[in-house]
């Protein structure tokens, strides 16, 4: 029997997916989680084959959470399902090791077809992600400047974008603001950006507000 587990914190959007792969998995057993702690509480206690997991959930951290499965779960396979933009954030995210990236505005069928292929083994991208990774390794170089961040650089940026200090980021991020002001540098000079406010209409025109 195929175990999943569902991780979203809106409780509607589980029910959905729950509800979709029901259907088409007869013999399917399917949990659902709605924040790290919970995500981390139930593979302590059953070995999942698939997770399907949203980026943004309350006080969870999706990076640090990504590299826990891979490190402890090895053998759970790793489905992203998220309304962040997949031309970013799913490069972003098969860099750490997941298996697969859906948009939440996919149809049904498409979930179904992302399960398909992730159980059997293989990795499941989208035709536009497809699109995306072989044009930036045909030119050689990506043309979004974003994905010239390291990871821990990307996360500082995006909670700068979304409106939090440097005070807050060490905060959450458990890390020194020494620290955090040091990403905080290198991002600017690698975007080429002055401040803040420049940060964030660059995020903008790339969809990543």
């Amino acid at each position: 029997m195929i175990k999943i587990l569902i991780a979203d914190d809106h409780s509607l959007v589980r029910y959905g997916l729950k509800l979709a792969l029901s259907r088409h998995f007869t013999e399917c057993h399917i949990d659902e989680s709605w924040d790290g702690a919970s995500v981390m509480q139930q593979l302590k206690s059953i070995a999942y084959d698939l997770v399907l997991l949203d980026l943004n959930m309350p006080e969870t951290d999706s990076t640090v959470l990504i590299r826990w499965i891979r490190d402890f779960h090895p053998d759970t396979r790793i489905l992203i399902v998220s309304m962040n933009n997949e031309s970013v954030f799913g490069k972003r995210s098969l860099q750490l090791g997941v298996h697969g990236y859906l948009e939440k505005d996919s149809p049904p069928v498409e979930l179904v077809k992302a399960v398909d292929v992730i159980l059997s083994g293989k990795k499941y991208l989208s035709a536009n992600l497809s699109d995306i990774l072989i044009n930036d390794t045909l030119k050689g170089k990506t043309a979004n400047p974003f994905d010239e961040l390291t990871p821990r650089e990307f996360q500082v940026a995006m909670y700068m974008v979304q409106g939090h200090s440097v005070t807050q980021i060490s905060e959450m991020l458990q890390v020194q603001y020494t620290s955090v002001n040091t990403f905080k540098r290198r991002i600017f000079e690698k975007l080429n950006v002055d401040d803040s406010k420049g940060l964030i209409q660059l995020a903008d025109a790339y969809n990543l507000g």
